[in-house]
């Protein structure tokens, strides 16, 4: 479930990035966007109390953000509860077309399912979370957590959210890691801020995550980053099991090579892809001009 910080509606939001100058932030726009991303497997209705308590809007203010989405068509309002609407997918959607997933990430992912019969995901870095773009499955119980596309954790407890949040700038990673990020989900979720940073250059280090038992207890998942064009970590793609089918040697010897090399052609077709895009640019300004 999104997590939205409660906030007053004279600031900008606690994920907002904070690069540009206040006087060409849109308040009225962020906070729509706050309220957008309240609903979720979890939620899948709020009503206007609920979203003024989550986002720290006035309740009037809060009932007029739901009935202007009402009206552009994005929710639906049934006796003052309000649901999300299929148009809700076309924000989405516009991301993941932009991407090309299906064509290029997909293939890779169900390469790894058929090597290893376990589920292979999919995901990007938003906030202090990661975000499940694509996935493919086994069809084999993993974890009682329900994964699809769009589901949100916390970056810090999962593999493919560690092998990120490592190779973020150091100032980048200063700004997300806070005392809210480290907030223990397991016995075993590591919440002490010095131990994090040591794991995080452990992986950056040798290139993968493992993590056993901090998402959820009796689950252990590798991750490995995806890089584009810069060599900048963009994603990272996992393999997740129970802990009563492979240990963590099992999985850096059995589970991470296969990852690995399915991470290493999607970095490459995502080079291939932005040099094509490069090569399309020039010879559009090349007509043009001419």
């Amino acid at each position: 479930m999104a997590r939205i910080a409660k906030a007053s509606t004279s600031r900008k939001p606690a994920n907002a990035a904070g690069k540009i100058k206040p006087a060409d932030f849109v308040s009225a726009l962020a906070r729509g966007i706050e309220v957008l991303r309240l609903f979720s497997e979890h939620q899948p209705q709020v009503t206007t109390s609920e979203v003024a308590e989550r986002t720290g809007l006035s309740r009037a203010a809060a009932r007029r953000f739901l009935l202007t989405l009402t009206e552009l068509g994005y929710l639906s309002n049934q006796q003052e509860s309000f649901s999300p609407l299929p148009k809700m997918l076309e924000l989405g959607y516009s991301y993941l077309s932009t991407w090309n997933f299906r064509e290029i990430v997909q293939p890779y992912l169900e390469e790894v399912v058929q090597e290893l019969s376990e589920n292979c995901s999919f995901a990007v870095l938003d906030g202090s979370d990661v975000v499940y773009l694509s996935r493919a499955e086994a069809r084999r119980i993993v974890q009682s957590v329900t994964i699809s596309v769009g589901t949100r954790v916390p970056a810090a407890v999962s593999a493919l959210g560690r092998v990120l949040l490592a190779h973020l700038p150091p100032a980048e990673l200063d700004r997300i890691l806070n005392p809210e990020l480290l907030k223990p989900v397991t016995p075993r979720t590591i919440t002490d801020p010095v131990l994090f940073a040591e794991r995080l250059a452990t992986v950056r280090d040798q290139g993968y995550a493992l993590v056993e038992g901090e998402f959820e207890e009796g689950l252990i998942s590798v991750a490995v980053p995806v890089f584009d064009a810069e060599g900048r970590a963009v994603a990272a793609i996992n393999v997740g099991t129970p802990m009563t089918r492979a240990n963590a040697e099992q999985v850096k010897s059995q589970f991470l090579p296969a990852i690995q090399r399915a991470a290493e052609n999607i970095s490459r077709a995502f080079v291939t892809r932005s040099r094509n895009v490069d090569h399309e640019l020039v010879v559009r300004r090349g007509f043009s001009e001419g």
